[in-house]
């Protein structure tokens, strides 16, 4: 599989009081077999601030937002998964993702992403 494309956006806030407005959404596109494949994966924002506090990433130092890495290292980690949309509502669960994470292998890995 090719990355094509990596994003990320903030959840707008949902009706009724919702706290919609701390998640943030990770967004890769794939190709594979001349078929392209979006992922979504949604979690806490707060998620990134735990790994800046464990010392895992910090995107303030690094410069690559968390929402542009965690679609990609999810697939990476979970390449049996068929659904396109994924929510992580636990803080292991996404700290999990990094690793053995680094930052240089990660954009030497998907350069042609990041252009």
């Amino acid at each position: 599989m090719k990355l094509i494309s990596v994003t990320g956006e903030s959840v707008a806030p949902g009706k009724g009081g919702s706290p919609s407005d701390t998640f943030d959404r990770s967004i890769a596109t794939w190709e594979a077999n001349n078929q392209q494949k979006t992922v979504t994966v949604t979690y806490c924002r707060y998620f990134g601030k735990v790994l800046a506090e464990r010392g895992i990433y910090d995107e303030e130092t690094e410069g690559v937002p968390v929402m542009h890495l965690v679609a990609p290292l999810f697939v990476e980690k979970n390449p049996e998964q068929r659904e396109t949309r994924h929510y992580i509502n636990d803080t292991e669960s996404f700290v999990s993702l990094f690793a053995g994470f680094s930052l240089a292998a990660w954009k030497d890995r998907y350069a042609s992403a990041l252009n």
